[in-house]
This record gives C-alpha cells, structure tokens and sequence, in this order.
C-alpha cells in the first residue's frame, strides 16, 4: 500500500512587531524580546526603581525604630534591613514556622491588612526584658502566654506606629492590631494569590539573633506608590508645572496609523446580503463633510473629505476634545 502523501506545513509570515522602549527608542531587532503576560488588577511585582525607593524609605524606617525600641526595652538592640522583594502570599504563609509569633494589623485610611511574624525565641526575649528580666528563654519553640502576649503588643505597637509615621509627608496614617495568630495555616485574612511586599528585619538583642518579618499587600501601599512617583517626577522635572508629561526628543520617530473614515450608507442586512462586486452605492455630500480622523484607533479630529491634486485628501475642520479623567 503506498504511502500517504506528505502535507507540507504551513506557516505563515506575520510582520516583526515593532517594540519601543519607555523612553521612545526604538528596541533593536536583531535583539530578543521577552513577553510575559501581566494582571495590572494584580500586579506580581515592583519595579527596579520602585523597590529602590521602598528600600531607601525603609532604611530610614529602621533607623528610627531602632531608637524607639531602645528606649521601651531600655536596651541595645541592633537592626539591619536583610530580606527585601514582593511574594505572593501563599509562599509567604507556607515560609513561616509554627509555632510563630504573627500580629495581624490593619492601617487607616489604606485597604487591606498586613502582617508581623516575631520569632517565638526573640518575643520571649523582648517579654522578659519588658518585665525587667535580662537573659532569653532557653526553649525556643514555645507559646506565649497571655500576658506575655499583652506585652508583646507594646513592641508591635511600635513597629507599626513607626512605620506610618515614615509616610507622614503623604498622608495621616493609624495602625491597629487585629488580632494574634501561632499557626501560620489558619491565617486566612489575605488572598493566597496577591502579592506581598516582604521586609526581613534582622534583630541583634542580647545573645537573641533572629528575623523580624513585615508582610503588606501591594494594593496596601499602591498610595503611597503614586504619590512617591509624583514626588521622584517633580525632583528630576520629568513634570511639569501643569500637570503634563514633559515631551521627550525621542518620541518624535514613533509610526502611529492615522485612519481617515466615513460613514458611507445605512442599510438593512436584506439590503447588505445583495451587495456584490459591481454594485454602486450613492455617497450623499452630507457624507464627504463628516468624514473623522482616527489616530491610533482614536477618533480626535472631524475632517471634510475631497481631491486634491489628482489625491483624495480630507482637510481637518475640528479637534475632538478628550474628556480629563
């Protein structure tokens, strides 16, 4: 039995997109481009520049919480900026130890709640230096007491308190303890899939070296975000006085389609299903003198259309104004 015949494959010539840059160049060709889809209702990850900026703010951050810890404890402790990124929150719950010391708090006027993961080790330390004790518990691996809950939410207290006073140049912000919780598996106040901006708190107190850990939402902070990008735009003059985007050199070389269209004739779908190739369709004059100007898909100018020269050409006769949002 002979062979079947073998069916070429098709393939088809689609053009090479042209890609720019933010700042208007055009990306080279010869380069590889690497496309990743993105939920901008959910964004999974900050900027280079944004977390360089949320890095520097929370530097400041710790310098002042170390000094406000100092004094409650009324002894050295030492702190350093160790872990620093986004995650979702799912990996963040299943990186926690149980059992954990976790805070969960709220901050007014922002949406969502955040969370503080204390060490069990290092919060008996902070509880018994409150209570005038010096040296840490032995076992690290212990639950907190009542009372020595109460006591800890002093040092939450501060560490929140001093974290919405970094943004007292943005807005008037109060923190408030939710609630406590040991097992990191019944944490539930927080979609497993958004995305946390992670602040690993390296803490020297006494013999006790452990990791204090700060978990915000992204939609948490994303005021804070903007008004951090107005602020970095007003200090470069990337913007100017009435609110408008400083036009950059470099855009001036951008290929934008511009479609000049015109609403031709109404008709039924009785009367669509009989054209065919010959047919003649009358073009009322009305016609010619609302023809519109669509630049990249947008309508923005109304022109009248005509010859011009031996060309069909459409004068421009009203900008389109577009609505502020």
């Amino acid at each position: 039995m002979p062979d079947a015949p073998t069916i070429p494959e098709v393939t088809e010539d689609r053009p090479t997109p042209v890609v720019f840059r933010a700042d208007g160049t055009r990306h080279p060709a010869s380069e590889q481009i690497s496309i990743e889809p993105v939920d901008f209702r959910n964004p999974t990850f900050l900027a280079e520049g944004e977390l360089r900026r949320l890095r520097s703010t929370h530097i400041d951050y710790l310098r002042a919480l170390t000094s406000r810890l100092s004094s409650l404890l009324r002894s050295e402790i030492a702190l350093n900026l160790g872990k620093f990124g986004t995650q979702s929150c799912e990996s963040f719950i299943e990186g926690l130890k149980s059992p954990s010391q976790i805070a969960i708090f709220r901050v007014s006027p922002l949406n969502g709640v955040a969370y503080i993961e204390i060490p069990p080790k290092l919060a008996i330390a902070l509880t018994t230096r409150i209570l005038g004790g010096r040296e840490p518990a032995a076992e690290p691996d212990v639950y907190l007491t009542e009372i020595e809950t109460a006591l800890l939410e002093d040092v939450i207290g501060v560490i929140t308190a001093e974290w919405c006073e970094q943004w007292r140049d943005q807005t008037a912000m109060n923190a408030t303890l939710i609630g406590h919780e040991t097992n990191p598996r019944f944490i539930q106040a927080t979609a497993k899939s958004a995305m946390m901006l992670v602040v690993g708190i390296e803490v020297a107190f006494g013999r006790c070296e452990e990791v204090i850990q700060i978990a915000v939402p992204l939609p948490m902070i994303e005021p804070m975000m903007k008004r951090l990008h107005a602020a970095r735009a007003r200090e470069t003059g990337m913007q100017r006085a009435d609110g408008n985007v400083a036009w950059r050199n470099s855009y001036d070389d951008i290929a934008i389609p511009v479609h000049a269209e015109m609403v031709v004739a109404r008709m039924t779908v009785e009367a669509l299903l009989k054209l065919q190739k010959g047919t003649v369709l009358e073009l009322p004059a009305a016609v010619l003198e609302a023809a519109q100007i669509k630049i990249a898909g947008a309508v923005r100018f109304t022109a009248r259309a005509g010859q011009q020269d031996g060309f069909i050409a459409v004068q421009i006769t009203d900008k389109i104004l577009i609505p502020k949002k």
